[in-house]
């Protein structure tokens, strides 16, 4: 979003508070003229109500993109001064319009030079992210959503079937215990299950808050003085429930020598575009099986046996595996029929054009109950409780999520949330082998004070996610004299992005009984190879999407009047996703402090490529001629042909448009990733016999267990959530044997 800063850290303590005190009235120009340009000229919301809103989400942004938002803004102001003799503060919105202009405003004589990616991309990314942010925030808001017709199946808006969940009582953190779980999510809350239902004496711990079902849902008093609900804002639920408010970013800026570098036009244009990619990952009690969209997906046995081969797990071979995989599925209810009875409007099209052009959209294995109601509540939170995923009603006749059935079995899990593990006590016992004595943590409770305690067990798990696992376990090994070259390396994600199509003819709402938005990843279409112009060509998997206005908000790419037409069509829209697993290479890693270095190289970003193409033919296919549709691609800046914002309507503007996108590269690309995987794999970082981590003496950590998708040792090249839960199901079983035998 802003991977940029031109002031040190120390020179500026507060970005936010230089922004409400300086830079509040350009802020709320620009977001000014987005409004004006949404509601065709008029001021359809308060900007600058908009803009506090701006600012409570930016809080929850890293540092950096604190800085970068304030940066972004002098910077416009002086840009705005150089060419008009004015503050962009001082112009009404169409002007600001024509000073923030990367080719969506028509021009005359006098305006000033458009902020093109391809001449002066950092100047365009300041323009760009905060036009960014103000799309995000008002798509959050109700007037937006309402003048572009969001709307929501009957059974969603009734508040009779809202669930709420009180928080469980924080536990004790001065209590021993048989096993603490650092990490609440799919690995952690696997391993939580089947402990407790053993009978031990478990603590998870999650940094992130507890978040009852309800408590981002949007309620409306009707005047009849009922409550009719609408669906959580998009901003709340990145800040709610999202690391770094969903800007954890990987890339930035590159090798900047000086402040001159970027104050000076002529150096700043030199400064070559870097591959930033967005890594979304759960920070909220329950982890990503919370948020994420409960799909179920095996690793493929070529996969597990090739690209895995000499770091599988020992003893466990596909079969095996397989067969726990199974297992889990069945514990969890997985289902298909979920995805067969409550696909929308929206995600029969993409399995319409797919099967017109031969293609095969297969319904995805979900775990989410079959009574459910379609909420659209994946990549959110689910406020009806139909999810097997994080937080929701227990019940005792049904499957539930492994985190709530460790919460109900005989002897209940303790937890701890708003709870950070900062360090790992690491020293060597009497038999000199390296053994955890205890966590150093800080709780923040209720009352906001914020307590620090040593945690001590037996054994110890930790199940945070890719980056903080890592983290761990390399400062806390390295505390100790003790190190482990591996930690970091091996990593790999799952890239994606989307394909946006507006067809010309609403297709909500529609005269079907179809749920909207319904389960929002239906269908999936394997990869494939195929022959054109007489090359083999790989062609990588697809999934259908949806996404409520906030986060469509934030992937399109106008500024203003462009993407402002495609946002009042928001009911006439469908998507798709790509999915591009990245392989292992020595350039993808996680550094010490858990940040994560990430990016796609010439081939996988080809195979990128020829997903959009992929979904561009499905698309028109699904067209007819009395309801053509245009394709929005996911570009960081406007294509311009002939010198207006082009239109990709047919497979020839799509080939033009892809051969512009090619020659910019990866850079040019609005990606992102929730599958990191690797990190502490299993034989280089974890024992594959006992999943304890190992040291580079080959010694073995003989109480600290790994149980999260930091184990890959390459990636899965699917969605992980169900092989990560089979791994975990394999390091509780050794966890569960060294608890015994000690005791």
């Amino acid at each position: 979003m802003f991977p940029f800063s031109l002031l040190g850290k120390n020179e500026q303590k507060c970005p936010l508070a230089d922004i409400k005190e300086k830079r509040f009235p350009t802020l709320v120009a620009i977001l000014s003229a987005q409004i004006d340009a949404l509601w065709c000229g008029r001021q359809g919301d308060n900007a600058a109500a908009v803009a506090c809103d701006v600012l409570k989400y930016a809080a929850h942004l890293p540092w950096r993109v604190q800085q970068g938002m304030n940066v972004a803004l002098l910077w416009l102001e002086f840009y705005s001064f150089k060419h008009t003799g004015r503050k962009l503060s001082d112009h009404p919105p169409a002007m600001v319009r024509q000073v923030l202009n990367q080719g969506e405003t028509r021009r005359s004589s006098h305006s000033p030079p458009l902020i093109c990616w391809d001449e002066d991309h950092l100047l365009h990314m300041a323009a760009a992210g905060l036009a960014m942010v103000g799309r995000l925030v008002i798509h959050s808001r109700e007037p937006a959503r309402t003048l572009i017709g969001l709307g929501w199946s009957e059974e969603c808006q009734d508040a009779e079937n809202l669930v709420s969940i009180p928080p469980p009582p924080l536990a004790d953190l001065n209590q021993h215990y048989d096993v603490v779980i650092i990490g609440s999510g799919a690995g952690g809350a696997t391993c939580a299950a089947r402990l407790t239902a053993e009978g031990l004496n478990v603590l998870i711990i999650d940094y992130g808050d507890y978040v009852s079902p309800d408590a981002l849902i949007q309620r409306q008093q009707q005047p009849d003085g009922t409550i009719k609900l609408s669906p959580p804002r998009s901003d709340e639920v990145l800040y709610r429930l999202y690391k770094d408010a969903g800007a954890q970013i990987s890339g930035g800026l590159g090798n900047v020598n000086s402040k001159l570098d970027l104050a000076l036009p002529n150096r700043r244009k030199k400064i070559p575009a870097r591959q930033t990619i967005n890594i979304c990952q759960a920070k909220v009690f329950g982890g990503g099986p919370y948020v994420n969209n409960a799909i179920h997906l095996p690793i493929k046995r070529e996969v597990y046996e090739t690209k895995w081969a000499g770091r599988q797990p020992v003893g466990v071979d596909y079969d095996v595996l397989s067969a726990i995989m199974q297992g889990i599925n069945a514990e969890l209810g997985v289902n298909t029929d979920v995805t067969d009875m409550h696909i929308s409007d929206r995600s029969m099209r993409f399995a319409e054009g797919c099967r017109i052009v031969g293609e095969d959209p297969q319904p995805l294995p979900v775990s989410i109950r079959k009574d459910c109601s379609g909420c659209g509540s994946d990549n959110s939170v689910d406020s009806f409780g139909h999810h097997v995923g994080g937080v929701h009603p227990y019940k005792a006749d049904k499957p539930n999520s492994y985190l709530v059935q460790a919460m109900h079995n005989a002897k209940p899990a303790n937890v701890s949330y708003r709870t950070e593990a900062t360090h790992l006590r690491i020293r060597r016992s009497e038999s000199g082998r390296p053994t955890v004595t205890g966590i150093d943590v800080k709780r923040t409770d209720d009352n906001g004070c914020r307590t620090s305690a040593t945690v001590t067990a037996d054994q110890y798990v930790v199940a945070s996610g890719f980056g903080p696992t890592t983290k761990l376990l390399s400062q806390g090994l390295r505390n100790a004299g003790l190190r482990n070259e591996h930690i970091g390396k091996r990593f790999s994600a799952n890239v994606g992005t989307a394909v946006y199509a507006m067809f010309e003819k609403p297709i909500w709402p529609a005269s079907s009984a179809r749920p909207e938005p319904g389960v929002t990843q239906c269908f999936i279409v394997e990869g494939r190879h195929v022959e054109e112009n007489g090359k083999v060509v790989e062609e990588p998997a697809l999934e259908n999407w949806f996404h409520f206005p906030g986060t469509v908000a934030l992937a399109l790419t106008g500024w203003f009047q462009h993407f402002a037409c495609a946002m009042r069509k928001f009911n006439h829209l469908s998507m798709a996703g790509i999915v591009v697993p990245t392989q292992v290479r020595d350039c993808n890693y996680i550094d010490s402090c858990g940040k994560v270095h990430l990016s796609l190289n010439c081939e996988e970003f080809e195979l990128l490529l020829n997903g959009m193409k992929r979904i561009a033919r499905i698309y028109f296919a699904a067209a007819t001629e009395d309801d053509p549709v245009t394709l929005y691609l996911p570009t960081k800046a406007m294509l311009l042909r002939h010198g207006r914002p082009a239109a990709i309507r047919n497979m020839d503007d799509m080939e033009w448009a892809l051969c512009e996108i090619r020659k910019r590269g990866p850079a040019f690309v609005n990606l992102l990733t929730t599958h990191g995987q690797g990190g502490t794999a299993i034989g280089d970082v974890i024992d594959p016999e006992s999943f304890l981590v190992k040291t580079d003496c080959d010694q073995q950590v003989d109480n600290l267990t790994v149980a999260d998708a930091s184990l890959f040792p390459a990636g899965c090249e699917i969605n992980p959530q169900l092989t990560l839960k089979a791994l975990s199901k394999i390091a509780t079983e050794k966890v569960l044997e060294r608890t015994l035998a000690a005791g």
